[in-house]
């Protein structure tokens, strides 16, 4: 019996050599490197950035803190009346062409002092917020990771500063305190304003730290500093930045609170003491409506464009919302295309 030692190639590799695919051509744009450029480009906006920008509220609010921070840093391009200074001869005028938002009973200009004010309170805000933040940061963190009789311990002290009502703590500190003015308002506001962010933080860390993430490293003999800033502190960014908005917004209502009942430095000029004069002058009374009105609408705008990039904040770090907002953009792109097939 002889058998038959010729092979045959398989049909695909037979089809293939004899008629070969015909490619496509290639360009020699198919080849064109990656630069540094387009590298760049592809970094200018960051991926948290178009997450928070994509939401209405807080595309708002970043406009509208953007605007007043730039007339507060721009003030002398934007009026040439000192905000001390007497910008017309007549007293207590109503808003006009030539003064904005008219003046006081000493003749100085309201808008220059609002845009001149919001330096001061914007800076203590944002002072008191960064303070206030890294106070709790520290102290919450290592409450939550430690744990024992130093998370007790830290505990009792934020305890004591959640239970005592802040406005009394803050006008008898005030009062007694010998540094007055601006660095007296952030001392005090930063010693009395991180305990709620700290119990915040305490409690996410005490959710974080059995986590395997957490227990590799510290089997790998890491440091407690370096588990609590480099593996736990990560996984809390968005948590720190809503307390920091928190803190500024606190911030700022305490240093205007205690300003217009006189416990700051009347003699600067921040929204706070504009509200001062304005109660010391009797402007209610009088109808001056103008004097107390505008500082107060720069507050409560500024207040509002934090609450709503908080907005942004919450649909970044909270992967529900977002899946929520995918789902809508779904239904209304659905929508359309239901209702053709319906009609056709």
């Amino acid at each position: 019996m002889q058998l038959d030692t010729k092979t045959s190639s398989p049909p695909a590799q037979q089809t293939l050599s004899a008629a070969p695919a015909a490619a496509a051509p290639i360009t020699p744009a198919a080849f064109a490197p990656i630069t540094a450029g387009s590298r760049q480009r592809r970094a200018l906006i960051p991926n948290w950035l178009k997450l928070l920008l994509s939401n209405r509220f807080a595309l708002v609010g970043s406009i509208m803190l953007l605007i007043i921070v730039l007339a507060a840093i721009f003030a002398p391009l934007l009026t040439t009346y000192d905000p001390s200074g007497i910008a017309s001869a007549q007293s207590s005028l109503s808003p006009t062409s030539g003064n904005w938002f008219g003046t006081n009973q000493q003749g100085e200009d309201i808008f220059s002092q609002v845009i001149y004010g919001g330096r001061i309170s914007l800076t203590i805000g944002a002072i008191v917020g960064v303070l206030g933040v890294a106070m709790a940061m520290i102290v919450g963190m290592l409450a939550g990771y430690i744990g024992g009789w130093i998370d007790e311990a830290l505990g009792v002290v934020m305890n004591i500063f959640l239970v005592i009502p802040q406005l009394p703590l803050l006008i008898v500190a005030s009062a007694y305190l010998p540094v007055k003015g601006g660095l007296g308002m952030i001392i005090i506001l930063s010693v009395t304003g991180w305990a709620w962010g700290g119990r915040v933080l305490r409690a996410q860390t005490l959710s974080l730290r059995n986590r395997d993430f957490v227990q590799a490293a510290y089997v790998s003999g890491e440091p407690t500093w370096r588990i609590v800033f480099f593996e736990i502190m990560p996984n809390m960014i968005s948590l720190m930045v809503s307390s920091f908005i928190f803190t500024f917004i606190g911030a700022i209502l305490a240093e205007a609170g205690l300003e217009f009942l006189g416990f700051g430095d009347i003699n600067t000029i921040s929204w706070g003491t504009i509200l001062y004069w304005a109660q010391t002058n009797s402007a209610l009374l009088t109808g001056e409506w103008w004097h107390f009105l505008f500082p107060g609408l720069a507050i409560a705008l500024t207040i509002t464009s934090l609450v709503f990039i908080n907005y942004g904040i919450d649909a970044i770090s909270n992967p529900r919302l977002r899946a929520i907002k995918i789902a809508k953009q779904y239904r209304n792109k659905a929508r359309p295309a239901a209702a053709a097939r319906v009609t056709s």
